[in-house]
Parts: C-alpha cells; sequence; structure tokens
C-alpha cells in the first residue's frame, strides 16, 4: 500500500483530503502543523507529501524545501495548497488552488498515483513531475 503525509491547520481541509487520500488507496498520516509534519517525517517515508502553505510557525514551502533537501526524501513529490497565489520558486512538485472540490483533487493526486504504479512495475524511481 501507497502511503501519503496531508498537512493543513484547517481540520475540515485535512480530512477532505485524507479522505481523498484513502479512497484513492493511500494510507493517510496527518499533521496540523510543518513542525509535526517534519517529525512525522523522520520515521516514515509518505509516496506522497500534501501541505498547506500557510501553516502556524514553519509554513509549507518551507516544510517542501527541507523535504527535497534530504537524501532520504526528495524524490518524494510534495503537493502545496493554499486559498492564495502560488508562492514563487517553491521547491514542491505541484500546486492546488483552493477552494478546490472532490473531483479536482482526484486528478490532481492521479498524476502521482500514475508515477507510483509506474515506479513500483518497473522498481525503481522515476523523476517527480513538474
Amino acid at each position: 500500500m501507497t502511503a501519503a503525509l496531508v498537512v493543513d491547520d484547517e481540520p475540515a481541509i485535512l480530512r477532505l483530503v485524507a479522505m481523498v487520500l484513502k479512497e484513492l488507496g493511500f494510507e493517510t498520516l496527518t499533521a496540523r502543523d510543518a513542525e509535526t509534519a517534519a517529525e512525522l517525517l523522520k520515521s516514515s517515508k509518505p509516496d506522497l507529501v500534501v501541505t498547506d502553505v500557510r501553516l502556524p510557525g514553519m509554513d509549507g514551502v518551507e516544510l517542501a524545501r527541507r523535504i527535497k533537501a534530504s537524501r532520504r526524501l526528495k524524490k518524494t513529490p510534495v503537493l502545496l495548497m493554499s486559498a492564495y497565489s502560488e508562492p514563487p520558486k517553491h521547491k514542491g512538485d505541484g500546486f492546488i488552488a483552493k477552494p478546490f472540490d472532490i473531483f479536482e483533487l482526484e486528478e490532481a493526486f492521479g498524476r502521482y498515483i500514475e508515477l507510483l504504479r509506474i515506479e513500483e512495475e518497473n522498481g525503481q524511481k522515476t523523476p517527480s513531475p513538474g
């Protein structure tokens, strides 16, 4: 089974994104801030990270930068979400504008699910899109 980490300080968004990922076959971990997410990432290696940009404390852009700077996690796709414009020069692999609906989430996640399937079939890591 594939795993995803969802990071958002809004409980309703956190539940919605986790629900969509579960329906798509992901085991999900959740965090309400980037510091908690960073702690979870010390002991887990999800196949996908979905994070809000604006979080209390460390923001999602910094979390994405740290993930991409990590030797162990750098190939993990990171999708940023925000109700504001896409941050310039972020290190994420994609961006999802809020508000969104379930169909938009499924479509956005679909690209990454296909990459994960290809990786599993080939037994290797493929470059992240973006």
